[in-house]
């Protein structure tokens, strides 16, 4: 894994949740330059101490990226920062559920798609032209499970997920032949604290640790899988 990204500008949003930090420390050991978005840029500071990324090394920013001028302001920054974006490690999104679908506020599903698909969409838009530019380009979209196996009461949820999947998949059927790459992980159960403070009558030694989705996201920038384009890949544990 040492150096397998040396000096490549890898994006990640959702920096500082507890996928988006396993996937930080994931790709700070491939001697990557990192570009650590998420909306508390103590956070995000925080964890760059944690993971003792030199400061050559990381670039935090704290943006909202339902909004354009603020995935447009992000993408510029890196940038000029460290160059164009080679790879996008897309973590950013949330479940949200609880109510059948007639229950369901207008709001409640905005605020689904905005959160888990528009915010996909906008950073793709952002960072494909650079990688198109450069001949070389890796995207990483995280959806799940529940978008190919929904349940019930999460219905905007699974619908925005659904929507992540696409999304990725016109992506790379767009940018085939270009040296761009565009997939889809899609974790079942994350064992993170938050989930284990919700369901404390589960078996989390049955959920997925952070840890292997973001070595699947590590493997899919590597040279080994510059073939793979288009793809889902289920990361669902013992589940």
């Amino acid at each position: 894994m040492s150096d397998m990204l040396s000096n490549r500008v890898v994006l990640i949003t959702g920096a500082a949740g507890a996928l988006g930090s396993a996937v930080t420390r994931a790709f700070a050991a491939s001697g990557a330059r990192l570009a650590l978005a998420g909306t508390s840029l103590a956070e995000l500071e925080a964890l760059i101490e944690s993971v003792d990324l030199p400061v050559a090394r990381a670039f935090p920013m704290a943006a909202d990226l339902t909004r354009e001028d603020d995935v447009a302001a992000l993408v510029e920054a890196v940038a000029g920062r460290f160059g164009p974006v080679d790879v996008l490690a897309n973590v950013v999104g949330g479940w949200s559920g609880g109510v059948p679908l007639h229950e369901m506020a207008v709001s409640a599903w905005d605020h689904a798609l905005d959160l888990n698909l528009r915010t996909a969409f906008l950073i793709s838009r952002a960072v494909l032209p650079g990688m198109l530019a450069a001949g070389w380009g890796r995207i990483i979209h995280t959806s799940s499970k529940a978008a190919v196996a929904p349940r019930a009461k999460q219905a905007g949820y699974a619908v925005a997920k659904m929507g992540v999947i696409a999304l990725t998949e016109a992506i790379a059927e767009e940018v085939k032949g270009t040296g761009v790459t565009a997939n889809v992980v899609l974790p079942s159960i994350i064992d993170t604290p938050a989930n284990r403070r919700a369901m404390p009558k589960a078996d989390p030694g049955k959920w997925v640790p952070a840890e292997h989705i973001a070595a699947v996201m590590t493997f899919l920038c590597s040279d080994a899988a510059a073939s793979i384009n288009g793809t889902r890949v289920p990361v669902y544990g013992a589940v």
